[in-house]
């Protein structure tokens, strides 16, 4: 069904009607569900999500052997927040789930001694991401500290604290 024929439909229905449609499709949809909780839910839900959420990631990063850590899942970590990236009504309530992913990225790189190339992709697709809505919101002043302390970490691993660095200097220096 394409757009005009929807809105034809729409401006048909009286206004006790359109309740009932949306209603019905609040019922039926769970996107419809979920768009409505990020649109009217009171800042608590949105909280409780977002902590939920970021339990999720870090879960994917757990690992039982010091030894032998298992691989960070990170098939599931992009999957999670292209959703999430779906879901959400703001971009900017996205950062920090982008800095939350990439502190857990490189916290595991540190404390395992673990590098892998998909991991540092992960770690900069995400800082990236992170970095160009601070910059399309500006919102500099309220991340800076945080990228800075991810930099700075990073500092020890010459190819990606060199593009992270980079990044950082980009949005929050110039």
């Amino acid at each position: 069904m394409r757009k005009s024929k929807f809105l034809k439909h729409i401006n048909q229905l009286g206004e006790e009607e359109l309740r009932e449609e949306l209603t019905l499709l609040f019922d039926k949809l769970p996107e419809v569900k979920t768009f409505y909780k990020f649109e009217l839910g009171d800042t608590k839900a949105k909280e409780k999500y977002y902590t939920r959420i970021k339990n999720d990631i870090k879960s994917k990063f757990a690992t039982r052997s010091f030894k032998k850590p298992r691989r960070p899942r990170i098939q599931k970590i992009n999957s999670m927040l292209s959703q999430l990236r779906k879901d959400v009504v703001f971009e900017f309530e996205l950062i920090d789930i982008y800095l939350f992913t990439v502190e857990c990225g490189v916290n595991f790189m540190h404390e395992y001694y673990f590098q892998s190339e998909p991991l540092y992709n992960l770690i900069l697709k995400y800082f990236e991401k992170a970095c160009h809505l601070c910059e399309n919101n500006l919102m500099q002043d309220q991340y800076k500290q945080r990228c800075n302390n991810i930099v700075q970490k990073l500092k020890f691993y010459k190819a990606i604290g060199e593009d992270c660095l980079s990044l950082y200097q980009d949005t929050f220096e110039n």
